[in-house]
Parts: C-alpha cells; sequence; structure tokens
C-alpha cells in the first residue's frame, strides 16, 4: 500500500470581505430586482426603435405557410407532388443594414411594414435528389409572395418567344399575379438567351419610381423561361460601394475580434500552466460537478441540431448523394455537441480549481454554504434581473450612440432560421445556452480568477488595483472577441460589451457567483429569441416564446415549488448555522458514535486528555455534524489524525473549515508544520488534501497482507468521480 503525505505550505486567506448583514442583503436584492425591472421597461418601451427583428410579424403557421406556397405553385401550373419540401425563415441581410445605417432602425421598420420592402421572408423549396429541377417560393411573414424560382436544365426544351412576346407576358404577370402598376415602375434591362434545347430565355427588371431611399433602388424582376413565367424576384438593390465598404470593415474586425479570442485563451492557458507548475501539477480532478453543465450543452446542441434537420434540404445541393448529405448532417451535429460538451467539461473542472486558489474556502460557480436549492433559485432571480439589466443597457446604449455619437449599432439574434424549425425555442435556447455557458466559465471564471491569481503571485499591487484589473483585462478581451457583429464604427461593440463585462457581468460575478452570470447570459441571448415569438399572432408561435421564458424561469421554480408547498403545509423552516468547537468530556459518546477512522491504539477519552492532541467539533444544532483530531509528535511536527464531516453537510466548505481551525488549533500548541497521511487508495481524501493548497511531499510503500483484488467496473467508475459514493463524499472542501 502506498501513502501520501500532504505538507501544509501555504496559509489560507482571509474570509470573502463580501459578507453583510441580512438586512443589507435583502436592501441589495431589492435594488438589484428594480434596476431589472427598470431595464425590462426600457427594452419594452424602445424594443421598435432598436430592433430591426421589431418588424417580424409571424401571422401564420409554419404549415399555413407551406401550404399557401405549394398552391401558389399549383395556381402556376407546376407539378410538386413527387418532389421533396423545405421552409425556412431568414432576412435579407444587405437591405436591412443598409436600410439601418441609411435612415435608422424605426424607419427601417416602418418600411417593411408598410412600404412592404422585402426584408424579412419563408423561403419555401421543391426538389428531387439528383435532379437539377427544383421550384422555390419566397413569402413575406403575412404570406404575400415575393419571389418565384424554377430552376431547369439548360437543354430543356420550350418555346422560343420574342422578347416582345415575353415582356408583354413579364408585365401581364406583374399586373395581373403580382398587383403591381407598372405605371409606377421604370424598366431599367431587358435580356434575352437563346438555350441549347430550342428555348429562349428573357429577364425583365424595373425599379419603382418613388423610392427615395439614398442610392438604393426598389426592384422588380421577371424571367420567362420559353413561354411561362419561371422566375419572379422584388427585392432592394444595396450599392456596391456600400457592400465593398462593408465587407472591408468587418474584415478588419474579424481580424481584431480573432485576435482578443487568441489573446484571452492564452492567458488564460499560461496562467494554468503556472498555477498547476506552483501546485506540484496536482489538480484534483471531479467529473461528477462538472458533467452535468456538460451534457446539457451536448445535449440541447443534439436537440436544436434535430430539431434542424427539417431546415438543412434548403441547402442540399442536387448533384450530392442524398444519404451522404445527411450522414455530414448527422456527423456535424454529433461533433459540435461532443465537441461543446468536452471543452465546457474542461472549462468548468480547470475554473473551479483555479478559483479555489484564489478563493479557497468559495465555490464561485454556486456558493455551497446553505441550502443549495435555495442559493440556486437568489442565483437565478438574480442572474433574471442581471439579464434584464443587460437588455435595458443594450438599448440605452444604442440610442446613445446613434443619437448622440452619430454611431451605428444595429442589433438582433442572428438565430430567425429556428422560426422554421418544428420546435421553434430550440433555437433560441441553444444560442441563449451554449455562449453563455463556455463564454462566462472562460472570461468570467476562468478570465478574472487568471488576472486576479497573476496579480497577486506576481504583483505588489494593492487588493482594489487586482480587482480592477481582472475586471478589465477579461472584459475587454471578451468585448472585442465580438467585433464579428455589425458596427459603425467598427470598435462600437468592443465598447459596448466592455462595459457590460465590467459594470455589470463582472461585479456580479464577484460579488455573487458564476451562476448568476450565466443565467443572465442566457436570459439576454435567448430572449432576444423569443421576443418575436412572444409578438407573433399564431399560437404556436407564442407557445413557443413561453417555453423560452419558462426556461429563464427553471432554477428559480425548484425552491419556489418547494416554499410553496412548506407554507400550504404550515411547516416551519427552520435555520441551523454549524459552528465549530473545541471537544469536551462530555462528547466522547457523540465522537465514538462518527465512522473515523484513528490510528491504532487511540480512542476519545485518552486524545481528549492529551495536552499535544487537539480535537474539534463541528456542530449543528443538536447533532454532531463533523469532527477533525490532530496531534503534535516529536519535533514539533503537527499531525492530523482524522477529519469527517456528515453527509448531509458536504459539499459546502465544512471539511475545509474544520481541517483550517485544526492547523491553527495545531500551531497555536506550538506545531511549527503540519502533516497528514492519505492512503493512495483513498482517491476523495487525496483530491481533498490537494484542494486545501497542501502539496504532496513523500510516499511511503506499505505491502499489503493480501493482494489487491482486481476492481470491478463499479469501482472503476466510482474512483472516475462518476459513482454515489463520490457524489456524496465529493468536495468536503
Amino acid at each position: 500500500m502506498l501513502d501520501e503525505t500532504f505538507v501544509n505550505d501555504s496559509s489560507a486567506p482571509d474570509r470573502d470581505s463580501l459578507s453583510r448583514s441580512s438586512r443589507a442583503s435583502r436592501r441589495l436584492e431589492l435594488v438589484i430586482t428594480i434596476l431589472g425591472l427598470l431595464g425590462l421597461a426600457l427594452f419594452v418601451v424602445f424594443y421598435d426603435r432598436a430592433f430591426p427583428t421589431a418588424a417580424i410579424d409571424l401571422e401564420l403557421s409554419r404549415a399555413e405557410i407551406l401550404q399557401r406556397a405549394r398552391g401558389y405553385l399549383e395556381g402556376q401550373g407546376y407539378d410538386v407532388a413527387d418532389h421533396r419540401s423545405a421552409l425556412t425563415f431568414s432576412g435579407d441581410s444587405w437591405a436591412s443594414f443598409y436600410l439601418q445605417r441609411t435612415v435608422g432602425i424605426p424607419e427601417t421598420n416602418r418600411l417593411i411594414r408598410e412600404a412592404q420592402v422585402p426584408v424579412w421572408y419563408w423561403h419555401a423549396r421543391w426538389f428531387r435528389p439528383l435532379q437539377k429541377e427544383e421550384f422555390g417560393v419566397d413569402l413575406s411573414p403575412d404570406g404575400e409572395v415575393v419571389a418565384l424560382s424554377h430552376l431547369v436544365l439548360e437543354d430543356a426544351p420550350g418555346a422560343s418567344l420574342t422578347q416582345a412576346q415575353a415582356r408583354a407576358l413579364a408585365q401581364e404577370y406583374v399586373g395581373r399575379d403580382r398587383g403591381w402598376d407598372l405605371d409606377d415602375w421604370e424598366e431599367v434591362s431587358a435580356s434575352s438567351e437563346d438555350r441549347p434545347g430550342g428555348r429562349t430565355d428573357h429577364r425583365f427588371a424595373w425599379k419603382r419610381r418613388d423610392w427615395d431611399v439614398g442610392e438604393s433602388e426598389l426592384r422588380l424582376a421577371v424571367t420567362v423561361q420559353g413561354d411561362r413565367v419561371g422566375r419572379y424576384d422584388y427585392w432592394l438593390k444595396v450599392p456596391e460601394a456600400f457592400q465593398r465598404d462593408f465587407v472591408q470593415q468587418r474584415d478588419v474586425a474579424a481580424f481584431v475580434a480573432g485576435w482578443s479570442l487568441d489573446a484571452g485563451l492564452v492567458l488564460i492557458g499560461l496562467t494554468l500552466l503556472v498555477a498547476l507548475w506552483r501546485a506540484r501539477w496536482q489538480i484534483p480532478v471531479t467529473f461528477s460537478s462538472a458533467l452535468r453543465p456538460a451534457l446539457a450543452v451536448a445535449g440541447i446542441i443534439l436537440l436544436a441540431g434535430a430539431n434542424e434537420l427539417p431546415l438543412a434540404k434548403a441547402w442540399y445541393g442536387t448533384t450530392q448523394e442524398y444519404a451522404l448529405f445527411w450522414m455530414n448532417r448527422l456527423y456535424a451535429i454529433g461533433f459540435s455537441a461532443a465537441f461543446t460538451g468536452g471543452a465546457v467539461l474542461v472549462l468548468w473542472i480547470l475554473g473551479r480549481w483555479l478559483s479555489q486558489q484564489v478563493w479557497p474556502r468559495q465555490d464561485r460557480i454556486l456558493a455551497r454554504r446553505g441550502d443549495r436549492c435555495r442559493r440556486l433559485a437568489r442565483s437565478g432571480w438574480r442572474g433574471l434581473m442581471l439579464g434584464l439589466m443587460m437588455a435595458g443597457y443594450a438599448v440605452a446604449f444604442y440610442l446613445v450612440a446613434t443619437r448622440l455619437l452619430g454611431g451605428w449599432t444595429p442589433m438582433g439574434p442572428a438565430y430567425t432560421y429556428a422560426y422554421a424549425t418544428p420546435l421553434p425555442f430550440l433555437g433560441a435556447l441553444q444560442v441563449g445556452l451554449v455562449p453563455a455557458t463556455w463564454e462566462e466559465l472562460a472570461f468570467r471564471l476562468l478570465g478574472i480568477t487568471a488576472v486576479l491569481w497573476l496579480a497577486r503571485s506576481c504583483t505588489r499591487l494593492p487588493r482594489a488595483a487586482r480587482g480592477v484589473l481582472a475586471l478589465v483585462v477579461p472584459g475587454v478581451l471578451w468585448g472585442f472577441a465580438h467585433l464579428g457583429y455589425v458596427r459603425d464604427p467598427l470598435y462600437l461593440r468592443g465598447i459596448e460589451l466592455t462595459l457590460a463585462a465590467v459594470f455589470l457581468q463582472g461585479l456580479f460575478f464577484l460579488r455573487f457567483d458564476l451562476t448568476t452570470t450565466i443565467v443572465a447570459h442566457f436570459v439576454y441571448n435567448a430572449g432576444l429569441g423569443a421576443v418575436p415569438l412572444l409578438r407573433s399572432g399564431e399560437p404556436y408561435f407564442v407557445a413557443s416564446g413561453l417555453v423560452v421564458l419558462l426556461a429563464m424561469l427553471s432554477p428559480i421554480m425548484p425552491y419556489a415549488v418547494r416554499e410553496a408547498r412548506r407554507r400550504l403545509r404550515g411547516e416551519s423552516h427552520p435555520v441551523v448555522r454549524p459552528r465549530i468547537r473545541p471537544a469536551g468530556a462530555g462528547d466522547v459518546e457523540a465522537l465514538a458514535a462518527l465512522p473515523i477512522p484513528l490510528d491504532e491504539g487511540v480512542d476519545w477519552p485518552a486524545l481528549l486528555a492529551d495536552p499535544d492532541a487537539a480535537v474539534l467539533c463541528l456542530w449543528a444544532g443538536d447533532d454532531l455534524a463533523g469532527a477533525a483530531a490532530g496531534r503534535i509528535a516529536s519535533g514539533a511536527q503537527g499531525r492530523v489524525l482524522a477529519i469527517y464531516v456528515a453527509p448531509d453537510w458536504r459539499r459546502r466548505y465544512w471539511g475545509s473549515e474544520l481541517m483550517e481551525a485544526l492547523c491553527a488549533r495545531l500551531e497555536a500548541q506550538g506545531a511549527e508544520s503540519v502533516e497528514a497521511q492519505v492512503g493512495v487508495e483513498d482517491k476523495l481524501g487525496a483530491r481533498f488534501m490537494a484542494s486545501q493548497g497542501w502539496r504532496r511531499v513523500a510516499v511511503t510503500f506499505r505491502w499489503p497482507v493480501e493482494p489487491p483484488l482486481i476492481p470491478g467496473w463499479g469501482e472503476v467508475w466510482g474512483r472516475m468521480g462518476f459513482g454515489r459514493r463520490a457524489r456524496e463524499c465529493e468536495g468536503d472542501g
């Protein structure tokens, strides 16, 4: 058998100075709630003026849109009965960006609604695998046709009309079928092309005479294939100069964003390497607590990916083998889920370990003291309010940047495609949960902690300066890593998010925990996708938006339901605060009842009578919840004999409190150093000692009397940290 000896070579830092009285805490919670509600009010009042998605009015369901598109094709004489179909929801980004930049978001939303500018639309597609011919129909959210396409082979047979005959046919289609008065339109181009099969195709384009928005043009185009209309387009033509400038600015912004992200990852990576080196490469790896969020992220990616599979047909290239196309899609979904879930797993483990080097007696993800369900509910509520503050801040920043500074900051989710999926809420949940989890782990938990650890270890800066540095550096890197979003000037998005990272998410992380900022990030991202659903006139979309709202409240619901049941039953809610005190003769019976292994030949009465020994009890009301024992051996060497915390009080750092108090007591009695021995087979004990900042300095071999048995699968699973025993005993610290 091997014994690992640990020596305490680092003193524990002072307790968190942010503790408040219950009255001050309630006042702070009230202020947070008021600010959150004010953020919500600001968001609701100015939503139409700040978000281009405010013009989306989902009046019809997916089934109704698909039925209208099919009916329109059949009305044109096309038969798609033996074709596969796909439906997506998208937008004309160039048109939206140009209008926003030229006339602002409020006027853009008005033009979309009143002037029928085609920015948001449904796209229905009918195709057959390995055949070029296919059909497409674009419809506005209210079901009006804005585009028709019939893709045919170049050598497909057809009539050969003159351009005049084809123009008459196109004009009849525009006037009779689409309801446009061509007196309001000016013809700008006409072209003809002879096809190999004897067919002649003609294309005609018009621009609206009374359109006057910058240098853009509102256009119509009709393509006559042979003797029938095969293509119709209605769109906003954006100046090429705007597109070139936009692309150039976006490329520069993408370069800065990539550099910022890489710099953040390098900072975190180098800090972890240095921290691991100083910790003698010891890290207590526990997968069980990190596995749940990793599986949640991977699961939502799998569900959202499966939900988006019907949309994938919209991008199927008909020259590709159909089965291979689906295999690639399934592989991409599975790989994305595994990779992202694995990244969350690693970030969670490393972030928790590094944060314990800065806050040894705290769990920076979710506080362990007290009722964990209540802690989760409070963090969930604070996160909800913080998310509403972020929404109000985003609107306020837009108004200030555009009206006072002349900037341009279009806002809106990039996942409107999810509205065409069978379960639209999954898109909002995915884009809410995935970035909220990994970004908060990387830039808040790891980023802020890394800078604090480096500043404390390598500089003599005062505590306040270290805190400011820890907020600003990760905040800047995180903010400027988002420059891929459209902004003018390009750095505006970086400033916006840096301010949010420092004064909202960063401060809330330092004051409370990571769960608060994850919930806030999720509420903001998912909420942007839920609003168009909730504003829809279609009940199914409204129900999907309500699912997103329930997801925002999910951290609060378990505790709320439990408290409601307790109050209905008239049950009391006692608060038990454990305390640590030296053991006395009257505690012998309670100590003897604890399953604490002590050295051979030592009993509790003798240990209590030994002047060189120290015994501490952890009392929770009238129950003995734990104990710790140690003795000073020869040479002023203290030794930890035992430490135990009852299962009901584990995962709340009471083991760490006992260890700290025991070491302090032994040092007060003359011990110059303290050691602890843990059997190498006791993985939980070894992880606990390593988590206290102790380093392993000796390995002692003790041959077992009986040869060890080969462990079974259940034992192996438990040793990896997934078993029931691991969950119950993990993290006494």
